[in-house]
């Protein structure tokens, strides 16, 4: 199979996960706690399957250590914001705030792997926060509410969280290392907060339990298909292509959620946003 077709699987099940997430935490009014540890771990054992049937490998934790426990630290905080998220906005504006993850991920690039900034790269910069100020209330002065502001600390968590999976991916193999990351925070995030085990049983049966079941494939399809993709065609072209997932998320969320309110400035909102990213990558 080919890289483009790969890159495909992943935009699309990754869109379509989005806006499961948003019907389990926003119309079912599911705990984001109870969501984060069974989605992150359910993810982790597919994922884990996967490394397995292909070569299990630890990652050098004596080597690595800080980065290994910063990408699962992060990543615990970044979803439990992720999942509050989606409670408050819907998913076609979440996707473009959610995108302000690559400037972070772009300015610790700088430090940790002594990338450079060009002034096309500045431009997008400047370009995705426009367009997050676009989503914002517009009356006599600009307005960013609480899920705008969970939206661009997720982007901000996740920007660092990547940034230090990147570092120890890039010394480990990647499917091990993937499932890894994603059971460390469902691990960190259940240790954090024991309660959350009663507010799991919902997740266990009914409709709740058919859309984790269906959420956790296609996650896991989206994560291993981008991997693979990586490894068979060129990063630039195969980063660009993966935030179609902005445009694609908007359309779906039109269709399916019926997410109408303001239409026009979402659409522009991703149309700048994506300019942005595709100048950042």
């Amino acid at each position: 199979m080919s890289w483009q077709i790969l890159t495909a699987i992943s935009v699309i099940t990754l869109s379509v996960s989005i806006l499961l997430q948003r019907l389990l935490l926003h119309k079912d009014k599911s705990d984001p706690i109870a969501y984060v540890v069974i989605f992150q771990g359910l993810v982790a054992v597919l994922i884990l399957m996967y490394a397995v049937i292909h070569g299990f490998h630890m990652p050098d934790f004596s080597k690595y250590w800080f980065a290994i426990i910063a990408t699962v630290s992060l990543y615990g905080a970044g979803h439990i914001a992720y999942a509050k998220t989606l409670q408050q906005v819907e998913a076609s504006i979440f996707s473009i705030l959610f995108a302000t993850n690559a400037i972070w991920t772009m300015f610790m690039g700088l430090f940790l792997f002594h990338e450079h900034l060009n002034s096309g790269q500045l431009f997008g910069v400047l370009l995705i926060f426009a367009s997050v100020g676009m989503l914002a209330e517009h009356k006599k002065t600009l307005k960013f509410d609480t899920g705008i502001m969970l939206g661009l600390l997720t982007g901000l968590l996740f920007g660092f969280a990547t940034a230090a999976w990147v570092y120890v991916g890039r010394h480990a193999d990647a499917a091990s290392w993937t499932a890894l990351s994603f059971a460390g925070p469902s691990l960190v995030v259940l240790a954090t907060h024991p309660k959350a085990v009663k507010q799991m049983k919902p997740f266990l049966s009914g409709t709740k339990l058919t859309r984790m079941a269906l959420l956790g494939v296609l996650f896991s399809v989206s994560a291993v298909t981008l991997l693979t993709a990586y490894q068979r065609g060129n990063v630039s072209l195969v980063a660009p292509l993966q935030q179609t997932t902005i445009i694609i998320t908007i359309l779906l969320a039109v269709v399916f959620l019926r997410e109408r309110k303001h239409l026009w400035r979402k659409a522009a909102a991703a149309v700048v946003c994506f300019i942005g990213v595709l100048l950042i990558v």
